[in-house]
């Protein structure tokens, strides 16, 4: 078998519960930036890697040897999606189904399971134990909704039925709040001032499904000025002069 999840957390994990498993780690936060519609995994690939480094999150050299492990294992083995329910893992999965539909790899025995944002090594067997096969209709579900994410339509997948992929739609709503970082930061800057580590500590609180992470969140931050402004003392104010 092989596992395939979302980071380097989850992975590490992995290895601790099942020894040294083939696994693969997706490693993209397909929520940010360039993602083209209709484009192969590899071609896709060099556009997320080239954006991903150029904005901090690491070489591009991880993703491409991601889709090598990919190409080199999937074909002959079954896959385990390890996914949480928040918008960065269902992003991951999408692209993951939609691949599995375009490689005619439908017929095989994969599996999903779900995990909680709080994972336990010790509780690992249990939720392997509950896994859920994949099913044609999660199949053509993401399909659909890789589709509709690239091309700017979540709206009018909205309107469809989606249930096959049970955490898909508060996902894809979530996607289309596109503004509510921003709008956090600054509702909760009006409170006082913050450091960069406390504002994304209280920013967390407020999402049901914390998917983002924090070097992104202060990136968010820092694109604020000059409506928001840091002193000398990592203190992040309103501007009184905006």
């Amino acid at each position: 078998m092989v596992h395939i999840t979302n980071g380097d957390s989850v992975a590490e994990k992995l290895r601790r519960w099942a020894g040294e498993p083939r696994l693969i780690v997706w490693h993209d936060l397909l929520h940010e930036g360039p993602v083209l519609p209709g484009l192969p995994l590899e071609e896709l690939t060099a556009i997320r890697g080239a954006w991903l480094e150029s904005n901090g999150y690491g070489p591009a050299d991880k993703l491409v040897e991601r889709d090598r492990q990919l190409r080199r294992l999937v074909a002959r083995d079954s896959l385990w999606l390890w996914f949480e329910d928040d918008l960065y893992d269902q992003l991951q999965l999408l692209q993951i189904l939609n691949f599995i539909h375009e490689e005619g790899l439908t017929e095989s025995s994969h599996f999903v399971v779900e995990i909680p944002r709080t994972l336990q090594v010790e509780r690992m067997a249990a939720l392997a134990a509950a896994k859920v096969r994949l099913t044609p209709e999660m199949i053509e579900t993401g399909v659909r909704g890789w589709e509709a994410f690239t091309s700017s339509a979540v709206p009018t997948l909205l309107e469809t039925d989606i249930s096959a992929l049970s955490h898909l739609r508060p996902a894809m709503e979530r996607l289309l709040q596109k503004g509510r970082v921003n709008e956090t930061i600054l509702a909760l800057l009006r409170e006082g001032g913050k450091t960069a580590r406390q504002l994304f500590d209280e920013y967390q609180k407020t999402e049901e499904r914390p998917f983002l992470g924090d070097n992104t969140f202060f990136r968010y931050l820092n694109a604020l000025a000059p409506l928001v402004q840091k002193d000398h003392n990592g203190i992040y104010r309103l501007s009184p002069n905006p």
